[in-house]
């Protein structure tokens, strides 16, 4: 209970990831600040922290006592608080019918002292009254409260302590050590005697999902080391924890007031009104987080919570610890209070009905995404709902248990057709969501269902995983024949993008132009966008000229027209594709904003454009390092190129340039340096100046080679060398010679792998489709 004993065995666990946090309450009480109270939820490490404040400030202080009043009845008032305080600094008084804070102030007076107070908040009015009547009666005392309630009194600094940092979700082992929850519970485990845990293994796994689970609460990683040490893997820990009701068995060395979470919890939830109570239970609902109004309109609205309350009793919450605000004006709360919340919302039967508002909420909400991104406010949009992808994961989850199939396609549908998955690099995940409902009812037959089949046939096309894109596809169109819908824009969408991406098929551009059309007829400019988009790209990639010239510059139109930041960039980088008659560099005012943007879909295929500009323009060495640096973009944000043909046409000519330029084993080096760059020192690269190629000239047409000269350029274009296509062609090497100076004459162009770039723009044509078609 006192201050010398305990703060010489207050080090039970390690102080990880404090220090800075400590370093500034130790520079607060340097400047003589009177009171700071450390408020933050159960088990966050306030009592740690004000402990081990005291430890480290005790040579600056006559008097330092650390106080734990939660050794006290809720019912204490404030005398006992005082005579609580007189006995831990060991305070003998004779006079003994003299009030205990008479004693402390006379004592105390003539000192520079520290008083620390652990858990005042079960008898918050008590300790508030000792300590407004020491402040003013003792110059040089400082007094640091722990609470879950702020004190409120004038000259109060308050200090929210936060939770220890958990891992990434998709942390490497050597990231995922780096964060606080996961040091500590390696720590505490290793102290306990629980052997090492290999690295890449299923129980490493678990433990990062430990971590994570722990929301940061020291309390719970204590709780969990505990129960490695009495022999539960992490994975049989994951398994059968439910609710937090595992970790009810504690640690013996834990303080009393922190022997169970159950019990941690318990006093913060006796300390709430039953409209609190009832607000806390509701608002773990929410995952991630929440804001005002959506607390509002999820959690409000009848009898035991009215609409207009709710703003009030959050406050209280706050001030209780229960819910933390950041500045921004976001609610959050913690993981385990969550789980508290969630088993008394069963207790109350509310469970059903708040998950269903719940997830009406989130579908609102990415509906209006979806409608709505096209503008001034596009980055807005794809921030707001990345900011809640929490809990459009948990409205995703609770349909897929509860069998709400329709309403969780068209969540993870306008998920989709906003373009979060894409910019945020969040395609496996978001596809995952969306697999998961679609074989739920694999026979169904709804509208719904035929938008999330080619919403997600999209997605996997577009990020090169050309297999499962295409059965989606296929599954899209057996749907729309069913339902009459053959002529959806969504299934002319998704047929048009699979024949162009993941066939090179120049058949799909129709396809695209109608599924533009009619987006747009159906008053859905964002989608209509996005299939002006993928038109403009195939026509930019496969030609003709025509359809390249039209669709890049509508498309340019469109996106400027609505003044939409990242949809321009997009517009832009087709205005550089080999098949316009006048290409653009434009990959710069692309690649800037990208990167500032946050992009990683987009400055992934900017990447890959700028490696095919500088194979063109006499920058080989850079060429090849940008075509690995790419290789390793994919690989960080999930985009695949490879599976996309156009790209493998560039990609193979690109290549081809630097191997004839610089030789194989160079490019190999060069290549295989650019997968070791980061992406910093990527877009550094991409970024550095490039000298525009020469026009190709795809405006001039095969008509302008005689029948000789077309075979030429076609074995050209195939990737044979001169003698090869003489072989081919029964004729001398002189011959081909002197008929490629025609063809570069004619074309006025100077490379081979110019002449490929061409005649694959002309003809539309694979390698392999046309030698079998010779």
């Amino acid at each position: 209970m006192n201050s010398r004993a305990d703060l010489a065995s207050a080090g039970l666990t390690s102080l990880l990831g404090r220090d800075e946090l400590l370093g500034s309450l130790a520079e607060m009480l340097h400047n003589d600040t009177r009171l700071i109270t450390l408020t933050g939820p159960a088990g966050v490490g306030k009592t740690r922290l004000g402990v081990t404040l005291a430890q480290r400030a005790d040579g600056a202080f006559d008097t330092t006592a650390v106080v734990y009043l939660a050794d006290l009845d809720p019912s204490a008032t404030a005398e006992a608080v005082a005579q609580f305080i007189v006995a831990a600094l060991g305070i003998t008084d004779h006079h003994s019918q003299r009030p205990a804070l008479e004693v402390l102030v006379e004592r105390l007076r003539e000192q520079r002292g520290l008083i620390v107070l652990d858990n005042a908040e079960h008898l918050l009015d008590a300790a508030t009254d000792v300590v407004m009547a020491l402040l003013d009666e003792v110059a040089g005392l400082s007094i640091v409260v722990t609470s879950r309630h702020r004190l409120e009194l004038v000259g109060e600094r308050i200090v929210t302590v936060p939770p220890m940092s958990i891992p990434e979700l998709t942390a490497a082992p050597e990231q995922a050590r780096t964060s606080d929850a996961m040091a500590l519970l390696l720590e505490r485990a290793t102290a306990r005697g629980y052997p090492a845990i290999p690295e890449n293994s299923t129980a490493w796994a678990a433990l990062i999902e430990l971590a994570r689970w722990s929301g940061g609460l020291p309390l719970v990683i204590e709780q969990m080391a505990a129960q490695m040490g009495k022999g539960l893997s992490p994975d049989r820990i994951l398994r059968r924890l439910d609710g937090g009701r595992l970790l009810a068995a504690a640690a013996r060395r834990i303080q009393p007031h922190h022997r169970t979470l159950d019990l941690a919890l318990g006093v913060s939830w006796g300390l709430c009104s039953p409209a609190q109570q009832r607000l806390w239970a509701r608002l773990a609902v929410f995952s991630g987080g929440f804001d005002l109004e959506a607390a509002e309109e999820v959690c409000g609205g009848d009898e035991e919570v009215d609409t207009d309350e709710v703003m009030s009793l959050l406050t209280g919450l706050v001030q209780q610890s229960i819910v933390v605000i950041s500045p921004d004006g976001r609610y959050t709360q913690l993981q385990p209070l969550r789980e508290y919340g969630l088993r008394h919302l069963d207790q109350f039967g509310e469970t059903r009905r708040l998950r269903e508002r719940h997830c009406a909420w989130v579908q609102r909400l990415c509906a209006d995404a979806a409608v709505h991104w096209l503008g001034p406010e596009e980055l807005g949009w794809l921030a707001r709902v990345y900011g809640e992808l929490p809990n459009i994961r948990a409205a995703v989850a609770w349909c897929v248990a509860a069998g709400e199939v329709d309403a969780g396609m068209s969540i993870v549908t306008d998920v989709m057709r906003c373009r979060v998955p894409f910019f945020y690099a969040l395609q496996a995940t978001v596809c995952s969501w969306m697999e998961d409902l679609l074989r739920i009812e694999p026979d169904a037959q709804s509208p719904a269902r035929l938008n999330a089949l080619a919403a997600v046939g999209f997605v996997l096309t577009a990020i090169g995983d050309k297999t499962r894109g295409g059965r989606y596809r296929d599954q899209c169109l057996e749907l729309a024949a069913k339902l009459d819908a053959g002529n959806s824009p969504p299934a002319l969408y998704i047929d048009g993008t699979h024949r162009v991406l993941s066939l090179g098929d120049v058949d799909g551009l129709p396809l695209l132009q109608q599924a533009r059309d009619g987006f747009r007829a159906a008053g859905m400019a964002g989608d209509g966008q996005m299939a002006a988009l993928i038109l403009a790209i195939g026509a930019g990639l496969l030609g003709p000229a025509d359809i390249a010239d039209e669709s890049s510059d509508e498309c340019l139109r469109d996106a400027e027209a609505h003044d939409s930041p990242w949809a321009i960039t997009w517009a832009l980088w087709t205005q550089g594709l080999p098949a316009r008659t006048q290409r653009r560099y434009v990959l710069h005012e692309c690649l800037r904003p990208q990167v500032e943007m946050g992009d990683r879909w987009g400055s992934t295929w900017t990447v890959e454009a700028g490696a095919w500009w500088r194979s063109a323009s006499g920058q080989p060495k850079d060429a090849a390092r940008l075509l690995g640096g790419c290789l390793g973009l994919q690989k960080r944000h999930g985009v695949g190129v490879g599976g996309l043909v156009p790209f493998q046409r560039q990609r193979k000519l690109a290549e081809e340039r630097i191997v004839a330029a610089i030789g194989e084993v160079a490019f190999r080096h060069h290549y295989a340096e650019g997968t070791t760059l980061t992406a910093e020192q990527i877009y550094e690269l991409a970024l550095r100046p490039v000298e525009v190629p020469p026009d190709t000239r795809p405006d001039l047409t095969l008509d302008v080679l005689t029948g000789a000269e077309k075979r030429v350029a076609a074995l050209v274009a195939d990737g044979l060398n001169n003698p090869e296509i003489a072989r081919a062609l029964t004729v001398s090497r002189r011959t081909v010679e002197t008929h490629l100076t025609r063809i570069f004459q004619k074309l006025r162009l100077n490379r081979r792998a110019q002449l490929a770039t061409w005649y694959i723009q002309q003809t539309g044509y694979e390698a392999g489709q046309r030698r079998a078609a010779r």
